[in-house]
């Protein structure tokens, strides 16, 4: 079963990265998300005793965290 799956991931995988428009939204994408990664890191407070980032930049996980991802009717249950 771990084997059809990751078959399957893969053949769609394929399928994406062979789609010119996949392709050119994902670098789109890239682009968004390290121009805002930079103007976050330019904002960032360094502390003049330890000359350490005060403020962290955030992880895909946080810039994800308020979004909802379109569901899929025909979506199978692993």
């Amino acid at each position: 079963m771990l084997w059809e799956t990751l078959e399957r991931v893969n053949r769609l995988r394929q399928q994406a990265m062979s789609n010119p428009d996949f392709v050119q939204s994902a670098k789109e994408h890239e682009q968004a998300l390290s121009e805002q990664a930079l103007s976050e890191q330019e904002q960032a407070v360094f502390c003049p005793k330890t000359k350490r980032r005060i403020n962290k930049l955030k992880s895909l996980a946080d810039i994800y965290q308020q979004t909802e991802f379109g569901h899929r009717e025909h979506q199978q249950q692993h």
